[in-house]
């Protein structure tokens, strides 16, 4: 018992230091955007604003930040067929944050100071309330761990989850998302689960209908979380009996677990009735799933947002679900829940679940692959000492590596939905990008050391000198030379080279570059210098962080989305010569202006180097 409590203790301290670690990040520099604003938003809308028809609608005279308002009124505009704003998100996330809401809401208003539900304290109140489930819902993990494994492992087991998994990003750095109050769920529901078929009474069914009802809610594909308490403790045919025997025995308080499951969904359906004319009422528009197209390699394992790069502690949990050792209770619920909830998740059109920090759905299965993680390390317990030494090193690893996407991520040098493996490992343990760096995010190839090669040939240069076009305007910084200047055109003018196998047989590298000037934020649309060859090649550079980077030479000290306005830069990448090219092929080098927005562009050149 005594040893039960210290690791209880051990878990929120460990959990209480990474806060204090981490509080200069997450406190400074989040804000409510994105998902977490339209979870959110239920509150400020019905209880300060009263405006949840109209949420675009907020004063102006409040301080709250314009761009936020304009978020809104960006969003809003799609309207129901009742002409009423509805909001995209059902409305159980922001039924959990309703307690830490409250507080500090009468804190902003018993202390006299800006009770707006936007200013700085309500974005606090996001970070805390996700943080208060991930330590509810991790000592709740644990209560269930202790069933099967050691005190020791229990507490490794759940550690492990926080530290070592993208759990982390989103119990600290970017709280007000669904899936670390889904994860409390989750870890609920399985602990209700097990005292349920302990000892059936009717405050159980209910509790476990309620919240498996809340999880459905808070997300609809979720309701296979069914599966957990329909399949738990069957797995052979004997078992399969019992439990046919007991949703007969119980059969009426089964029916109370069946009203229980829609009482936090009525709500909703009431909502969806008044602000669009329907019970129900498919909110997302044109988000849909391709159930026929599913993406679950990329999703699994790409660096763009994939699950496993993002949290590779849960390899062992895979492997621990083939390792049969004090889980036979679970292992049909693994094996069905498991693989049905990664063909649903990744057969979303948005597959890698952009804003955050790997595959964000797989948190809500941690509380159950907890358990082929704990049997893992149960089963490494019986091996020799350097077995378990080297377990112990590679976890480790992981956590650090962890803590580095993190701070990454947290300081903008990471941009998980649009990296790959190469800029990962490239950046391994770094905290500040050099012009390299940024290269490799864009190419996913590693750039050569300059000292070390040499240019063979220059391919073809457009300097762009004729002044004739209007697209031609002189800059008297080059000394009286032109520059093309792209208005709303999608594509610069293309250099265009033949590719020669004798002219290119002893190159490795060509070198595609160009000078630039950008004269407004790029926001998601960025312009690209990109260099193609059919189907054989396609690469792309972002110019407008180039940019940014020989702007700040001196300091050096920018993210990847940062811009330079009004600066020349000089923008440059190598790839590997590709080895598919045949002769007579073009190579084309061009700017693709994605948002339609203006730059100026000269001296666009390919060279040859080996």
């Amino acid at each position: 018992m005594r040893h039960s409590l210290l690791n209880k203790a051990i878990l929120l301290i460990t959990i209480c230091l990474a806060s204090v670690l981490f509080y200069s990040y997450s406190a400074k520099n989040y804000y409510i955007h994105g998902d977490a604003l339209g979870y959110y938003l239920y509150l400020p809308s019905t209880f300060i604003y009263h405006n949840l028809k109209h949420t675009e609608n907020l004063p102006q005279d409040k301080g709250i930040n314009p761009g936020l308002i304009e978020d809104l009124k960006q969003s809003a505009s799609h309207k129901t067929p009742i002409g009423y704003t509805l909001l995209q998100y059902t409305y159980g996330v922001a039924l959990m944050e309703s307690p830490f809401f409250f507080i500090t809401h009468g804190y902003e208003k018993w202390f006299g100071k800006h009770p707006t539900g936007y200013s700085d304290p309500y974005n606090l109140m996001l970070i805390i309330a996700s943080l208060t489930y991930a330590i509810l819902g991790l000592f709740i993990v644990y209560k269930i761990l202790r069933n099967y494994f050691t005190d020791t492992q229990s507490l490794l087991g759940v550690l492990l989850i926080f530290w070592a998994t993208n759990m982390l990003w989103f119990s600290m750095f970017q709280g007000g998302m669904a899936h670390i109050p889904l994860f409390f769920l989750y870890a609920s529901l399985m602990l209700l689960t097990i005292k349920l078929y302990r000892k059936p009474g009717a405050v159980l069914f209910f509790g476990v209908g309620f919240v498996a009802g809340l999880i459905t809610i808070i997300r609809p594909v979720d309701i296979l979380c069914l599966i957990i308490p329909l399949f738990y403790n069957v797995y052979n045919k004997n078992t399969l009996l019992q439990r046919i025997q007991f949703i007969k025995e119980y059969r009426y308080k089964m029916l109370l677990a069946i009203v229980a499951f829609f009482v936090p969904i009525v709500p909703q359906l009431l909502v969806w009735k008044e602000l669009a004319g329907s019970y129900i009422f498919y909110s997302y528009g044109d988000q849909s799933f391709n159930w026929g197209h599913p993406k679950i390699i990329e999703g699994l394992f790409y660096f763009s947002n994939g699950w496993l790069p993002y949290a590779p502690v849960m390899v062992f949990a895979i492997v621990g679900i083939f390792i049969r050792h004090r889980r036979k209770e679970w292992v049909l619920t693994l094996f069905v829940l498991l693989p049905l909830y990664i063909y649903v998740i990744y057969c979303w059109y948005c597959y890698n679940y952009i804003n955050g920090l790997g595959s964000r759905p797989m948190i809500h299965m941690y509380p159950l692959l907890a358990i082929p993680l704990c049997a893992f390390m149960s089963y490494l317990a019986g091996r020799k000492l350097y077995i378990k030494v080297a377990f112990a090193t590679v976890c480790l690893f992981f956590v650090a590596m962890n803590i580095g996407y993190c701070i990454q991520k947290s300081l903008r040098i990471l941009d998980s939905e649009q990296s790959n493996m190469a800029y990962n490992l490239e950046m391994l343990f770094k905290f500040r990008v050099n012009y390299n760096d940024l290269v490799v995010n864009d190419v996913a190839e590693w750039q050569p050391d300059t000292n070390k090669i040499t240019r063979i040939a220059i391919l073809g240069c457009e300097l762009f000198d004729d002044s004739v076009s209007a697209h031609f305007v002189p800059f008297s910084s080059f000394g009286g030379k032109y520059a093309y200047h792209i208005t709303d055109e999608e594509h610069s003018p293309h250099l265009k080279i033949k590719y020669n196998k004798e002219q290119f047989k002893d190159a490795k590298w060509l070198k595609c570059s160009g000078r630039f000037l950008n004269t407004s934020a790029p926001d998601y649309f960025k312009h690209l210098l990109v260099v193609s060859s059919g189907d054989k090649l396609w690469k792309a550079v972002r110019i407008e962080n180039k940019i940014a980077y020989v702007a700040n030479s001196s300091t050096r000290e920018i993210a990847i989305e940062d811009y330079e306005l009004i600066t020349w830069g000089y923008v440059y990448f190598y790839i590997r010569v590709p080895h598919n090219l045949k002769d007579g092929d073009d190579i084309d080098l061009y700017v693709w202006n994605t948002g339609k927005r203006e730059l100026y562009l000269d001296d666009l050149c390919m060279e040859l180097y080996k």
